[in-house]
């Protein structure tokens, strides 16, 4: 893979996180970092990556703390949210 897909991946997994974690669903942004672990236990396994443990753990590290990240931040949007829809909605109903 080249450096311009890669990027574009990333991109695109960022943003799916980062819709699924906003989502009313507390555990559909749990989806994405479970994948990304499968994924990466999976690709070292099987030998179709040859990296060292720690490089591996690294990955694995480094990558599930930007996802899981990403899922408590959308938490706290949609919480945010959810506030402020009950506050305009109690100040409907004075």
């Amino acid at each position: 893979m080249n450096g311009l897909f890669r990027f574009f991946m990333v991109l695109v997994i960022f943003a799916a996180q980062q819709y699924l974690s906003t989502r009313d669903k507390l555990y559909l942004g749990a989806v994405i970092p479970v994948l990304y672990l499968a994924a990466l236990i999976y690709a070292q396994w099987s030998g179709q990556v040859e990296w060292s443990a720690l490089k591996l753990g690294l990955y694995i590290i480094i990558g599930e703390l930007f996802l899981v990240g990403y899922w408590f931040s959308g938490r706290k949007m949609a919480a945010n949210k959810r506030e402020k829809e009950l506050a305009r909605m109690k100040a409907l109903d004075l």
